[in-house]
């Protein structure tokens, strides 16, 4: 019938499913939003038990650091625990993981988040120093 929404219709099933081999040196958009998502729930999971059991009643340029130590510490256990997936992954099957995803991995899940904890702490201690209340 011409003019159906289905023209490939009587093409096999094999050269309609036929796709291009996925390249495994480049990251899957799923799987990287699912460690987002992941280590940002680590994150405001480490940040609401901060917040519900060790913080003070009255936040000071102290305990603002604390919280904001607490929310990326939550972000940083769950990249250096997917870094650590992605490298015994890499281990019992080396073509499964290249080299690229490792770096990939590493960067942004572990050293972004410990930079930006850097930052902060610098520029806490910097606040601490000039006598910001």
């Amino acid at each position: 019938m011409p003019g159906t929404s289905r023209s490939n219709a009587t093409a096999p099933k094999a050269v309609r499913a036929k796709r291009p081999p996925a390249d495994p040196a480049q990251p899957r958009a799923i799987p990287v939003l699912l460690r987002y998502v992941s280590c940002g729930l680590l994150s405001v999971a480490s940040g609401a038990a901060w917040r519900f059991t060790l913080s003070p009643n009255a936040v000071g340029i102290v305990t603002a650091f604390a919280g904001i130590f607490f929310l990326l510490l939550g972000f940083l256990i769950g990249g250096v625990a997917w870094y650590v997936r992605d490298l015994r992954i890499r281990a019992r099957t080396p073509e499964r993981m290249p080299d690229e995803r490792l770096v990939f991995s590493f960067v942004v899940f572990v050293i972004v988040p410990f930079a930006v904890l850097a930052v902060i702490g610098f520029v806490w201690a910097l606040a601490l120093l000039i006598g910001v209340h």
